[in-house]
């Protein structure tokens, strides 16, 4: 009975994944790289549920949260260094129109040693920063995304589905669109348009609220596949417990923010009998940007931080 209401694809695989943070000026990063294991499952529930993606990334077993600080003065056995956490949950509801839930948590250490002796600025410091003591020890870097997505899937088959199946071609590819929430974590130097603030480092928490537009292009047996998502809104750029960016900001000034990935892949089949295997080789590119504007209309943009993430890897799919 359970083929009958139950379709399951299931995806084992490795890749390499990295990051590349904003640089500053003596501060110089080293960009954490990492080989990552990958576990995908994606299943229908006739009528009741689609599990879009269940993705799981890692170079270890736990989980990619970040409870504490981002900015450590030892370097730790952190585990795991790099964590990818997605769920994409649909209610097949109505024929073409779908509601959702996204949820993602990603997390990557790195590492930095500073030219010049910087202060880690905490909230013990912060209301007197001579207070502060400045070292050029090595940190430790973990940096943590989180995005949340609630909106609605519109599919032209009039039959949305969460699993890989050679579908028919349509004018409008499956898009998704709604509210979005993002927060973004990760150690931080002043930056305005290139000019830094040199000497203090801060536990930078970056956080925005806007709307989310996603596509999911093609799909199936010996096609390509494109995904891509992405949010734009207003955001907040936190220094301190009491402190933000936003604070220091000219009156008629505000805070808007980017953040979006797009994954470009391919199913080959291996194997097309039932269960049907497949090779899926797959790059991603992916980040978030954070920027001031004028609400004046009288000034450009000025980028306040911007960080790039990428990954490429490969794996077998098993669908039953």
């Amino acid at each position: 009975m359970i083929p009958k209401y139950l379709k399951l694809d299931v995806t084992l695989g490795g890749g390499y994944r990295g990051w590349l943070p904003q640089q500053f000026p003596n501060v110089p990063v080293k960009a954490g790289s990492y080989y990552v294991w990958t576990v995908e499952v994606k299943a229908k529930v006739y009528g009741f549920l689609n599990l879009h993606r269940g993705y799981y990334e890692s170079n270890a077993l736990r989980g990619p949260r970040t409870d504490g600080a981002a900015i450590a003065q030892e370097v730790g056995s952190y585990v795991p260094k790099a964590a990818w956490l997605l769920g994409v949950l649909g209610f097949p509801l109505f024929k073409a129109w779908e509601p959702i839930i996204r949820y993602e948590s990603r997390a990557f250490q790195t590492q930095a040693r500073p030219e010049q002796p910087v202060c880690v600025v905490n909230d013990a410091v912060a209301s007197d920063l001579s207070t502060c003591p400045k070292s050029t020890a090595r940190l430790s870097m973990r940096s943590g995304f989180e995005t949340l997505v609630g909106g609605v899937r519109y599919d032209q088959t009039k039959s949305p589905s969460a699993v890989i199946e050679q579908r028919a071609r349509h004018k409008l590819p499956p898009i998704t669109f709604g509210v979005g929430l993002m927060s973004y974590r990760k150690p931080y130097q002043v930056n305005v348009d290139g000019n830094t603030l040199e000497g203090y480092l801060f536990d930078g928490r970056f956080r925005g609220a806007g709307l989310m537009l996603g596509v999911d292009v093609a799909g199936g047996p010996d096609r390509v596949f494109f995904r891509a998502d992405a949010q734009v809104g207003l955001g907040e750029v936190r220094l301190t417990r009491k402190l933000t960016l936003n604070s220091l900001a000219p009156d008629d000034w505000r805070m808007g923010y980017l953040q979006g990935n797009a994954t470009l892949g391919y199913y080959l089949p291996l194997f097309r009998r039932v269960p049907t295997l497949m090779f899926v080789p797959q790059a991603t590119l992916g980040g978030a940007s954070f920027f001031l504007f004028d609400t004046g209309g009288k000034s450009s943009t000025s980028s306040v931080n911007w960080d790039l993430l990428w990954s490429v890897h490969g794996a077998l799919v098993v669908s039953l």
